[in-house]
């Protein structure tokens, strides 16, 4: 027993006394590699999976080696499974391949179809199959159903497996119901009420007439653009501390809807004490910077004030030749008198040049076309000012969608490069339209109009328009750089008949015009109208004279125009002014005589920070015969656009027994009203609008079996509309009720216009 006892105890010595780096020579044993042998791949050439393998005939590798390169081919995802003997100088690689994709189907989908979730998906036929696959499109189908507020949509994948390794992958989907916002709710407003707050959030709680509507549906990122709504909200009404700490939703216990929750720290409400400057640049005077800051000493703070005079004294600066100018404010608020004061500070800058502008993206209009209407060229010295106006000009030809003008660094500080980027739009127009009226009865209607006739800016059009009671062919052209010069020509021919209860008239003539732009803004126009018109008695039920009745007039009239304008959009005006006298003068010869005068004005102003536009427009006229009277042709008509809630011509003076309107000498209109999205979602280009018109015209020198002759008595109407931008053209939509109207007007409720308010 001893003897067997000492004989291990040998041994273990032995064992104990081997050195370590025999063990290590015999598992990290090198060999040379002298064949690659591969099996198991059907889809995958021989040749693609050596250039995956780390190994290559000739290397000498270990187990260490063997290991990498199963890894190598495992991150291909070509393969299921890997293995890698090696037996002798010879390695045997064993693949099994991962299956291909063989089609894609989604099922049990109603709400979303199947062309919108697979271009979602974008898993083609002939794909590698792995499970990571079918996981990531599951998750992928999830989200795009929670964005369409159905969030307890389940979706299952299956797997069919067929021949040659392919797959069909199937997602099986229960959409579920849809889930919206059935409560919001605030915690920690002390100012304002939930219902207030409810107003200023992008979000909406469920409603029962806004079905549809997507904003009541939950949506995880509008939280944050909703806590910046609110915090905006706070920070424009003195509130310059807000913080939103929480802003969150929640899927109710029943899955019945989504609960948000905002929490919110509304801090002290502060008044402006003190507004002052500083300024690194030292020829200028700050202080005259002051008036463009819209903000008062003891007004309640507000951002969007603070905004908006920072942007004004960005662009002075830009009118002294200064941009790229850091202008930023340092807010003080006092905790103890609950006042604040700004400190703004103006960065370095030096007088900027003109170095190159640049027209960008006009496909079709010309460069020179868009290059007259700027008001400063290369070489200049920087001025925001003009380039504001050139913007306006450009935006005023009516060529393009957008235009938008961004100014960089030049090759040297000094030097600006001036970037007129536009947006072609359709300036071609064909209409053709079949109508009937009382009046009129069947129309037909036929026009074609091209603004920017081969992207030259010149205007061509031809019009027609046939009816029982009336025809009208005109053909004309407009040059609006007339023999190079800043001179707008335009001529028309026309030939016009017009039937009704009164007279046929049949007028055969020509319309010459040229305008010209001047100082300060103001612009001429000239015109001249040669024309000639035979007029029938009609044998109608008419009781009324024209004073044009079985004659032939040849009118010789020459018209003269000036006006001033600063609008900011001539079709669709925000902000600025226009006023404008017309005058025009008949009995250069012919048998016409007359004199009228119109004059026109209106004034645009943002409120509150371009929420509301408030728009005020009027209008006032008279004609007289020189000593002659005044026909019917020659006067004033009211109603239809100009006093909304009033037929075209339904204002004034009618016919007894016809009940058709006469015109009058005399004629005024006025409009006051407010135009916002306020309320609407900007994504619908929808605004609203409340109004109220007034207007009168009257007297006539045939008052003879003419009703209301001189009833010169104030007509108002107030009313509601809606202006919507789309892909046609501006729609408006007008209700209105004449609150002051007499027995013989004519009314309309609503009206319905494509094209532009002015």
């Amino acid at each position: 027993m001893i003897r067997i006892i000492l004989l291990f105890v040998f041994l273990f010595s032995a064992v104990l006394t081997v050195p370590h780096d025999a063990f290590a020579q015999t598992t990290n044993e090198t060999v040379t590699v002298s064949e690659i042998a591969i099996s198991g791949n059907s889809r995958v050439s021989d040749s693609t999976i050596s250039a995956y393998l780390p190994v290559r005939v000739g290397d000498a590798i270990s187990e260490d080696s063997l290991d990498n390169a199963i890894d190598s081919l495992f991150a291909t995802k070509l393969f299921n499974d890997v293995t890698i003997n090696i037996e002798g100088t010879r390695i045997s690689i064993a693949v099994v391949e991962n299956p291909i994709v063989n089609r894609v189907n989604i099922e049990g989908n109603d709400v979303l179809d199947d062309e919108r979730l697979l271009a979602e998906l974008d898993i083609q036929p002939r794909r590698v199959f792995t499970r990571k696959v079918a996981v990531d499109a599951t998750q992928k189908l999830l989200e795009i159903y929670r964005l369409s507020g159905r969030y307890a949509a389940e979706i299952t994948p299956q797997v069919i497996r067929l021949d040659n390794n392919r797959v069909d992958l199937i997602f099986e989907v229960d959409e579920g119901p849809l889930i919206k916002v059935t409560s919001i709710s605030f915690i920690g407003n002390e100012t304002f009420s939930d219902f207030a707050l409810r107003q200023v959030i992008s979000s909406r709680q469920v409603r029962w007439w806004a079905f549809l509507s997507s904003v009541d549906k939950y949506d995880e990122s509008r939280l944050d653009y909703d806590a910046r709504l609110l915090r905006q909200f706070y920070l424009g009404r003195g509130y310059a501390n807000i913080q939103i700490k929480r802003a969150q939703g929640g899927l109710l216990a029943d899955r019945s809807g989504f609960a948000l929750t905002f929490e919110i720290d509304e801090g002290t409400r502060y008044k402006l004490r003190d507004v002052s400057f500083t300024s690194q640049i030292t020829d200028i005077d700050v202080s005259k910077f002051r008036d463009d800051i819209p903000l008062e000493k003891g007004d309640w703070y507000n951002v969007k004030g603070l905004e908006q005079g920072l942007l004004n004294v960005t662009n002075s600066l830009g009118n002294l030749g200064y941009a790229f100018v850091d202008v930023r404010p340092q807010v003080t608020p006092d905790t103890d008198s609950n006042e604040l004061d700004i400190e703004i500070s103006i960065g370095e800058g030096r007088k900027n040049y003109i170095e190159r502008i640049e027209v960008v993206n006009n496909s079709r209009t010309r460069d020179t076309v868009i290059r007259r209407e700027l008001e400063v060229v290369e070489g200049d010295p920087y001025n925001q000012l003009k380039l504001d106006k050139s913007l306006r000009n450009i935006k005023n030809l009516g060529f393009f969608r957008t235009v938008d003008i961004s100014t960089v660094r030049g090759s040297a500080d000094d030097q600006t490069i001036a970037k007129i980027n536009v947006e072609e739009q359709s300036t071609g127009d064909f209409s053709i339209g079949v109508g009937y009226s009382s009046l009129d009865k069947s129309t037909v209607s036929l026009g074609i109009n091209e603004r920017n006739f081969l992207g030259s800016g010149r205007g061509l059009k031809f019009s027609t328009s046939l009816s029982e009671s009336r025809s009208d062919y005109r053909l004309g052209l407009t040059e609006p750089y007339f023999l190079d010069r800043d001179l707008r020509g335009s001529a028309e021919i026309f030939n016009q008949k017009v039937e009704n209860s009164t007279l046929t008239t049949k007028s055969t003539g020509v319309n010459l015009g040229a305008a010209f732009d001047a100082a300060d803004g103001y612009y001429h126009r000239i015109g001249y109208e040669l024309s000639s018109a035979d007029s029938t008695q009609s044998s109608t039920t008419a009781t009324s004279l024209t004073g044009e009745e079985n004659k032939d007039l040849l009118r010789s009239a020459l018209s003269y125009t000036i006006g001033r304008s600063t609008l900011d959009n001539r079709f669709d005006p925000t902000e600025g002014y226009l006023y404008e006298l017309d005058e025009t003068v008949s009995g250069l010869g012919g048998d016409v005589t007359f004199m009228k005068t119109s004059v026109r004005a209106s004034y645009f102003k943002p409120l509150n920070f371009n929420s509301f536009i408030l728009g005020v427009r009027g209008r006032a006229g008279f004609v007289d015969g020189l000593g002659e009277k005044v026909t019917q042709s020659a006067r004033f008509y009211l109603g239809g656009r100009t006093v909304r809630g009033f037929d075209s011509s339904g204002i004034g003076p009618r016919d007894t027994g016809a009940n058709s309107a006469v015109g009058g000498n005399y004629m005024y209109s006025a409009t006051a009203e407010i135009v916002s999205s306020y309320g609407l979602s900007e994504d619908l280009g929808v605004r609203w609008t409340v109004f109220s018109d007034i207007g009168s015209v009257w007297d006539t020198d045939y008052p003879s079996g003419v009703t209301g002759a001189n009833d010169d008595s104030l007509r108002q109407s107030v009313g509601v509309g809606f202006l919507w931008d789309t892909a046609v053209g501006p729609l408006t939509f007008y209700w209105a009720d004449a609150v002051s109207k007499t027995s013989h007007d004519q009314l309309k409720r609503f009206q319905f216009n494509i094209g532009t308010r002015l």
